[in-house]
């Protein structure tokens, strides 16, 4: 029996040159995964997001 969970797609509309750029940033860092490497960005964004709200000490 498969276990693992399946994700469904989310599409995006990227204006091209974003996408371009972006795969041109998948391939240097991920080996050309423009998934991996926008799923990569937005953890970074919201880690930073979620660090700026903590209260500081």
């Amino acid at each position: 029996m498969n276990t693992t969970k399946q994700i469904n797609p989310t599409p995006v509309r990227l204006p091209p040159e974003l996408k371009v750029w972006l795969q041109h940033e998948a391939v240097d860092r991920e080996g050309g995964n423009l998934n991996r490497e926008i799923v990569r960005r937005l953890q970074q964004s919201r880690e930073r997001q979620l660090a700026a709200q903590q209260p500081s000490n």
